[in-house]
Formats: C-alpha cells, sequence, structure tokens
C-alpha cells in the first residue's frame, strides 16, 4: 500500500467526516478521485466545497465512471454503507476491490495499532487508554469511530506516532481482509445493530473479526465474564489476556475491591473517578493493555484519579435542587441502557426511548421495573415501549411528546436527592441526526431549567 501511485483513479465512496479525509489525503498525494455520495447535496456542504475546486476531484453521476471506461483501482467505502447498497453492489460487480477506512489508514501507516471493539465502552476506553499512554510519554494517537473525536484517516496527515490507538465498529470490521491490530480488545458482544446485521451470530462473528489476522506474536485482550466471548475464545490465534470483575485471570482483575495485574496491585476501585460501575469492565481491559505495553503503576492511577468521562456518556450536567441531571446520549442499546440503570442505588427518574434496531429490549424492561422510580418514554418507539412495561405490571410511566417535553415532566415529577436519567436505550434517528445532537439538545433544555 505504500506505492499509492499504482492506484490511480480511486473511488472514495461517502463524503462524511471519514470519506472528506481520504479524499484530501488521496489529492494531497496527487492522485486523482472518483467521489460518490448518495445524498448529492453533500457535495455542496461547506467542508466539501474546497475539495470541488482541485481537477483531480470528479463526481460519480449515477453509477458512470468520470473519466469514460477507467475503472478506479480501488474504493475506500463509507461503513455506513451496507453490502446492501445499491452503490456496494456496483463496486462489487465491476470487480472494484473495497477498503474501509480503518483497513486504508493502517496499512498506509504501517505502525503498531491497538483497536478497540465491543457493544458497549469502546470509546471510554479508547480515551482512557490514549490518556495513558501519552502520560507515559508515549507518542500516540487515539481516536477511530470515537465520537466526537478524529477518524483514523486524520493520523494520515501527521508525523508517525509511536501508537494507534482506535476505537472500530462492527460497520468497520464488516469488510477488513488485511486489517491487523498489535492489540486487539474485545469489550463486550451484546444484540445491537441488527437493522444492519441480519442475525445476532452475524453480529458476533463480525465483532470477531478483529482478531482474524493476528498471530502469535500480537494480544487479545477478552473479557473473561462475557459468555459469548468465551465460547468463541479458541478461534483468537494472539496470545490472550483475560481482564475480569469476578475472577483472577492474566490480566487485570478485581480483588477486595482493588484492581491487581499479574498479582501486582495497581488501584483501588474507589480510585475510579468515573460515574457509573459499568465503565468498570472498559478499565480493567484498559488496564490490561496499559501494562502489555509497561505503562507506570503512578500514571494508570492517576488517570483514573482525574478522567471524568466522554461527553453523552453517563455525563453530569447539572444539579438542580437536590435533583442531579446526567446526560448518557451515546445509549444507543437495550442492554446498555439496561447496565446503566443497574449501577445506580439512588432513585431514578428515566428518560428513554428512540428509534428500532430490531433489538430484544426485555433486560432494559426488567431494570426499569426494578429500578426506575418513574419513566418518561419518547421517540417512535414510545407506544411498544409502554405496552411492554404495561405487561410487566410497571404503571410509573409517560409518553412525552418531545425531549423538551420529557424534560419538564421529569422536573415534576423528581424530588432531592433523586436522579434525572436520559439513557434512551435506541438510535437518536427518529428525531435527531446522531446522539451527540440528541445529547446536546437535552443539555440545552437542563440548563432552560435553571
Amino acid at each position: 500500500m505504500n506505492n499509492l501511485s499504482t492506484l490511480s483513479p480511486v473511488a472514495v465512496i461517502g463524503l462524511g467526516r471519514v470519506g472528506r479525509t481520504i479524499a484530501q489525503y488521496l489529492l494531497y498525494k496527487r492522485l486523482p478521485i472518483y467521489a460518490y455520495d448518495d445524498n448529492k447535496e453533500n457535495f455542496n456542504q461547506k467542508p466539501n466545497i474546497s475539495l470541488l475546486g482541485n481537477p483531480r476531484f470528479m463526481i460519480m453521476h449515477d453509477f458512470h465512471w468520470p473519466i469514460l471506461n477507467k475503472k478506479p483501482q480501488l474504493a475506500i467505502c463509507s461503513p455506513g454503507l451496507s453490502e446492501h447498497s445499491e452503490i456496494v453492489k456496483f463496486l462489487r460487480h465491476n470487480s472494484i476491490p473495497i477498503l474501509d477506512e480503518i483497513e486504508f489508514a493502517a496499512q498506509v501507516l504501517n505502525r503498531p495499532v491497538i483497536a478497540i471493539t465491543g457493544t458497549n465502552g469502546k470509546s471510554t476506553t479508547t480515551a482512557i487508554l490514549g490518556k495513558m499512554l501519552a502520560a507515559d510519554g508515549k507518542n500516540v494517537f487515539w481516536g477511530g469511530n470515537l465520537a466526537p473525536g478524529l477518524p483514523f484517516a486524520i493520523a494520515l496527515m501527521q508525523e508517525p506516532k509511536d501508537f494507534y490507538v482506535i476505537e472500530v465498529s462492527s460497520f468497520q470490521l464488516e469488510r477488513i481482509s488485511k486489517f491487523h491490530p498489535n492489540i486487539a480488545v474485545l469489550l463486550n458482544i451484546t444484540a445491537d445493530h441488527l437493522d444492519r446485521h441480519v442475525s445476532l451470530s452475524e453480529y458476533q462473528q463480525i465483532k470477531f473479526k478483529v482478531f482474524k489476522n493476528q498471530n502469535k506474536s500480537d494480544y487479545a485482550v477478552i473479557n473473561h465474564d462475557d459468555d459469548t466471548i468465551m465460547t468463541f475464545q479458541n478461534v483468537i490465534h494472539a496470545r490472550r489476556l483475560y481482564f475480569s470483575k469476578y475472577n483472577k485471570v492474566n490480566g487485570a482483575y478485581v480483588k477486595n475491591n482493588s484492581i491487581y495485574f499479574a498479582n501486582s496491585k495497581i488501584c483501588s476501585v474507589n480510585k475510579i473517578r468515573l460515574f457509573g460501575s459499568q465503565y468498570l469492565g472498559s478499565i480493567l481491559a484498559t488496564i490490561t493493555v496499559a501494562k502489555i505495553l509497561k505503562v507506570k503503576n503512578h500514571i494508570i492511577t492517576n488517570i483514573l484519579s482525574n478522567f471524568s468521562g466522554l461527553e453523552h456518556r453517563l455525563e453530569f450536567v447539572a444539579e438542580y435542587n437536590g435533583v442531579k441531571y446526567l446526560n448518557n446520549s451515546m445509549c444507543t442499546n437495550p442492554d446498555a441502557g439496561a447496565a446503566t440503570l443497574n449501577s445506580f442505588n439512588q432513585p431514578v427518574i428515566l428518560i428513554a426511548g428512540g428509534k428500532e434496531k430490531n433489538l430484544d429490549v426485555t433486560t432494559y424492561i426488567q431494570s426499569i421495573t426494578q429500578k426506575a422510580k418513574f419513566t418518561i418514554l419518547i421517540g417512535e418507539n414510545s407506544k411498544r415501549f409502554s405496552e411492554m412495561l404495561q405487561k410487566h405490571d410497571y404503571q410509573n410511566f409517560r409518553i412525552a411528546d418531545s425531549l423538551q417535553d420529557a424534560v419538564d415532566i421529569a422536573k415534576k415529577c423528581a424530588t432531592q436527592g433523586d436522579i434525572v436519567l436520559f439513557s434512551p436505550g435506541f438510535a437518536s434517528f427518529d428525531k435527531f441526526a446522531n446522539f451527540q445532537q440528541r445529547g446536546t439538545a437535552f443539555k440545552e433544555y437542563i440548563y432552560e431549567l435553571k
């Protein structure tokens, strides 16, 4: 992949933040580009206008090559486009090799990559590990699927780093062929994105592709407490290190309310600043990787003592009249919603609901009936959600007309000592462009309460 000149021209499919970055890099390398986006208006978006003035940037209309009879040698495709999309089918039909951004960037950079995947906790793990490595004096890039954050492709425009810590999603792993992380982390697997993947089994298989090209000189860091991961762990060829909240393992584990690695105490669990016990698995995974890379214990402890979390992930927003308001808009699947709710001992006023992804909501329903003092439902699945709650003899809920209405209802229901938790458990696309926009709106409504 180092000889990019042999790839001329290259098709860039999708002009979001990833595709735009790839296009800028390829133009910097003086390669002609065939650019395609399902939404033609995206070409006129402010970030893309500068690309339009470059003669090497050619728009691909209606599945026709901009230069007659000259096919691209490679297509770098947005992970948001599934194998069922028309443009991907067209590329396959024309025998055009397709790469995802993570594979393309990793091959060009040819540097050590630490890939972090799982259903929940990827972004937090990526951020903490990046901070730990940087604090230990290592020259590190961290980003990837992390939002908000830097796409992996940004690293192509930077000076080389010692390590690249990247969050990778199932969408990104779906098309990989040679992607080879030196350390691969699989945090957990629960049902998600079943509106994209055919089945839970397919989703599980895609997650395991993060280990596909590893060998015995690499490391696989996996969750000893996850039955699904443990069932299929024998397909992993790398050296396996485990992390666990309940058992002594060869990676990071908890004993007597302290975290250990290889019989050596790292720190007390009480040192962790993050809000919510469900982050403990992510922290154990992070420590395991950090110790593989010989990060000093006092640096690990210092980062854990000061890291308060990422925006939209159990983010403390405000406290009014003794009521705490928390923004967990990143919670986009029911299992994550259940894990979050179960981590609280205080009374919780829950705001939940959103766009369906064909997911089983049983665990979230059970957690709500046991833990939520009152629940406010929003979004396109609020009616279905309400019917399921009633079937479980839970009546302490109300359907809101909007997110702002939900905040107003929560304020009226909450009393001193309560937590108002915005933890949707579903995607945002019914009302908002993404979870960031949804979380920002929630925070604005909370600030208006004052």
